[in-house]
C-alpha cells in the first residue's frame, strides 16, 4: 500500500490536493482509502473515506492511524492532516510505519503565510516531508510527483545497512 499524507496549514488548500489526488488515483485503482484527520471533514464523494476525528494522528490519534491501516484492504490511502499535528512527531510514527508492505510519501503545502510569520514552522514542515509545494500552489504537477515520489527515510532516522 501507498501512504500519502499532506500536511500544512491551510485547509482549503489540503482539500483541493487531496481531490486532485483522488481524481489521479481514480485512473489507477479502484482501491482508494480516505483517512480524513484534516481539521474540517473532507466532503468528497465516491471513495472509502474513514473520519479520524477528536485528536491529531501525530499523537492521541496515533494508535487509531496504525490500527486503521493495518485493517486497510487499499493500493492507496491518502491522509490529510490536522493543521495541529507537530511534523516531528508525525515523521516518527510515519517512519515506524514504513515497509516493503507500506510506503509512505509525506507532502507538505507551505502557505506565505507559514512562511512569513512562523519560518521556525515551515522549516519543521520542509524538513519533515518527502515533497514540499509552495504557495501559489501547482497541483497538476505536484500530484503525479508525489504519486511517483519514492519513499525516502527522513534524514533524522539513520538508514539501514
Amino acid at each position: 500500500m501507498r501512504l500519502i499524507a499532506i500536511i500544512g496549514m491551510l485547509h482549503q488548500s489540503k482539500a483541493r490536493f487531496t481531490q486532485a489526488l483522488i481524481e489521479v488515483l481514480f485512473d489507477e485503482t479502484d482501491r482508494l482509502a480516505l483517512l480524513d484527520n484534516n481539521d474540517v471533514p473532507l466532503a468528497i464523494d465516491g471513495v472509502m473515506r474513514q473520519r479520524l476525528a477528536g485528536g491529531c494522528v501525530c499523537c492521541s490519534l496515533a494508535a487509531a492511524l496504525i490500527s486503521q491501516l493495518g485493517r486497510l484492504d487499499a493500493d492507496y490511502a491518502l491522509l490529510p492532516v490536522s493543521a495541529m499535528a507537530d511534523p516531528a512527531a508525525l515523521a516518527s510514527i510515519l517512519v515506524s510505519l514504513r515497509s516493503e508492505s507500506m510506503q509512505v510519501t509525506t507532502v507538505s503545502l507551505i502557505d506565505n503565510l507559514t512562511q512569513n510569520h512562523n519560518p521556525y514552522l515551515a522549516r519543521k514542515l520542509e524538513f519533515h516531508s518527502d515533497f514540499q509545494l509552495y504557495e501559489p500552489f501547482d497541483f497538476s504537477e505536484a500530484v503525479h510527483a508525489a504519486i511517483g515520489a519514492p519513499s525516502f527515510p527522513h534524514p533524522q532516522t539513520p538508514s539501514p545497512i
